[in-house]
């Protein structure tokens, strides 16, 4: 074996041994500040250690529900007899409908439900909730880079 043969495989066996990447489970030990144990023989993988994907962060949007009013619906009828009276001379509600701000956060919510996978998504203050935060117990699917510095959090494992 020629001189740079042997280098070269010296330094694939280097490269190997540094471990760039691996893959690694943990669980979420704490939610705020964020904290994940992956071995009990090990404190727990702290914040500023840990890159979140899109799949871990929370995502929600408003339910902007409302209800229109309608007063324009008074009207009469003519027969052969004369006219009636006046009819649907009050104020009258639509059903609940979807419009961009502004409305009663209290009624946000009421009839609105999103759907995935068959279940609904929770509905907490006025927001759908699309993606969840981690919490405390969740398992998660990391990658482990920079020599074991960083974790790149992928994925909650269910």
């Amino acid at each position: 074996m020629e001189l740079y043969e042997m280098l070269q495989v010296i330094a694939q066996e280097a490269i190997k041994s540094a471990a760039l990447t691996d893959y690694v489970t943990g669980t979420v030990t704490q939610a705020s500040p964020l904290q994940i144990k992956i071995d009990n023989m090990m404190q727990p993988l702290q914040a500023q250690s840990l890159i979140l994907t899109a799949a871990v962060i929370e995502k929600k949007i408003p339910v902007l529900d409302h209800q229109h009013y309608i007063s324009t619906l008074a009207h009469l009828h003519t027969c052969p007899t004369g006219t009636t009276s006046t009819a649907l001379t009050g104020q009258y509600i639509t059903e609940t409908s979807l419009v961009s701000e502004g409305f009663n956060a209290a009624l946000q919510g009421q009839n609105v439900v999103c759907y995935e996978n068959g279940e609904a998504l929770p509905v907490e203050d006025g927001y759908i909730i699309l993606n969840r935060a981690l919490e405390e117990g969740d398992k998660v699917v990391m990658l482990r880079v920079n020599g074991g510095q960083r974790f790149i959090v992928l994925s909650r494992t269910y």
